[in-house]
């Protein structure tokens, strides 16, 4: 007679899944932005990475396109946030 023995399931992690965003959102995000570096307006910049959220306020001085980043003035600083983790922009 075999002896069976319990193996531990492994515990469920949970992930944090990032927000859902609608092709309005991707649209009013890039309207912000553009206004942001034509007009030079300050605008707050939502972004969602390493599973939590962080907001930037500045001034949107480029965007790079090719490597998905765009710079934010920050005061005195220059400061270069990934595209694809704005999760919103006021």
């Amino acid at each position: 007679m075999m002896k069976m023995t319990a193996i531990p399931k492994p515990p469920k992690s949970k992930v944090v899944a990032g927000p859902k965003l609608t092709e309005t959102d991707f649209l009013e995000i890039g309207e912000r932005i553009g206004e942001s570096k034509e007009f030079g307006v300050e605008v707050e910049i939502t972004i969602y990475a390493h599973k939590r959220y962080e907001s930037v306020t500045g001034v949107v001085k480029e965007v790079e396109g090719q490597q998905g980043k765009l710079t934010m003035q920050i005061g005195y600083d220059n400061v270069k946030v990934n595209m694809n983790n704005i999760v919103s922009v006021k």
